[in-house]
């Protein structure tokens, strides 16, 4: 048995890219693409989610645009996140000289609206293992979770039978991983950052050095007054 990092990320993984994960395998390529511009961003996967799904606004968009139509989009984005944050732009879209942006659908409350049933499964939910998220090193993190080519979950991996655990990982978030980082702006591209191992899971939302706070994340916790059997949650993987 291999026991090692790479074996529990490989287990992890198979999880998140099963049908009940609901994410699809995919490489970093598209974001080491944009290396050089700091984008932190897979723009070519975010535009085809666009072109797919709102097609007319893409349409007035390019008629809009003397050229380069797909350098302007990133821009206009851009300016939207940087103004309202990303969590708004995933939640509400933005406007672009009046045409409307959805740059991802969340799961509609009923299956009686066939195209917002139809929009929600053309989300692109990718997982990425060892994304390299950097333009000044060639470091990465062991897992990246992607929404329509947009960064949102980080996830530090750690196995005891290697000698390491949670720690480690909430060490490596803290003192390794820059907040200045594009990827790791608050509110900018990645939401949220975990550190897990065999027994433990831990997230926060902010890196901010050695005083980063972590919350708890694990499945389930045994109440200290009792040995009963605890209830296991599962994570919720998919857009909701």
């Amino acid at each position: 048995m291999q026991d090692n990092e790479k074996r529990f990320e490989s287990d992890i993984e198979e999880f998140l890219i099963s049908p009940e994960g609901g994410w699809d395998k995919a490489s970093d390529a598209g974001y080491c693409a944009s290396k050089g511009s700091g984008m932190a961003l897979d723009l070519s996967t975010l535009i085809g989610f666009v072109k797919d799904t709102q097609p007319v606004a893409w349409q007035r968009f390019e008629k809009q645009c003397n050229s380069d139509p797909e350098k302007k989009f990133y821009r206009a984005f851009e300016n939207a996140v940087e103004n309202d944050g990303l969590i708004s732009v995933l939640r509400h879209g933005f406007k672009h000289r009046g045409i409307d942006f959805r740059v991802c659908y969340f799961k509609p409350e009923s299956t009686l609206n066939d195209l917002a049933v139809k929009h929600y499964g053309q989300n692109i939910c990718q997982c990425i293992r060892q994304w390299h998220y950097s333009e000044q090193n060639n470091n990465s993190v062991d897992m990246m979770l992607a929404v329509n080519g947009i960064p949102v979950v980080a996830i530090e991996l750690k196995n005891q039978l290697t000698g390491q655990s949670i720690d480690n990982a909430k060490r490596q978030w803290m003192f390794d991983r820059d907040p200045k980082e594009p990827a790791f702006r608050l509110n900018y591209r990645i939401l949220v950052f975990f550190a897990v191992d065999l027994y433990e899971a831990v997230m926060t939302t902010k890196l901010n050095g050695a005083k980063t706070f972590f919350f708890p994340f694990n499945q389930a916790q045994m109440a200290p007054e009792t040995t009963a059997e605890p209830e296991i949650r599962r994570p919720r993987t998919a857009i909701m």
